[in-house]
């Protein structure tokens, strides 16, 4: 779907506060409360937005560790793989990428003997090689330099 300015400032500020009334945030934009129900509902209807969703606090919630786990497996591992992620509380996201690497997992672990469990349980179909979190400085949002303008 083509978005335009109107839509990427909808965006950034959904990304910013998804809570805020759809009037407030017209009145930010500049549109009503009308125009702005039915912008919104185009990008979800469309699937540019997908969904709504609160950040949580890992740290907060007694989960001490996040690891990044890169997994080299065959082509046949691959669905596995997908099965074990769905089936894994601990993985927060897997992104199949290209290169040496088939996969990269973030998980949260809340105690470090958890680790050795999911390592072994992602060692199954091929080889891992994990990566501990220090911090996470910079987590970004769709910014409107990313998103193409409608002609």
């Amino acid at each position: 779907m083509p978005v335009d300015k109107k839509d990427r400032q909808i965006l950034e500020a959904l990304q910013a506060d998804a809570r805020q009334s759809l009037a407030a945030l017209g009145k930010k934009i500049g549109l009503s409360q009308p125009a702005m129900s039915e912008r919104v509902r185009k990008l979800e209807h469309s699937g540019v937005i997908e969904g709504y969703g609160a950040r949580v606090n890992l740290r907060a919630l007694g989960v001490g560790l996040e690891a990044i786990i890169r997994i080299r497996t065959t082509h046949a591992g691959i669905a596995r793989y997908l099965a074990l992620f769905e089936a894994m509380p601990e993985v927060l996201s897997a992104d199949r990428v290209t290169g040496e690497d088939c996969f990269i997992v973030r998980c949260a672990i809340a105690e470090p003997q958890d680790l050795e469990r999911v390592v072994d349980a992602l060692a199954v179909e091929g080889a891992v090689t994990t990566s501990l979190v220090l911090s996470s400085p910079v987590r970004k949002h769709v910014t409107v330099q990313a998103v193409k303008i409608a002609p």
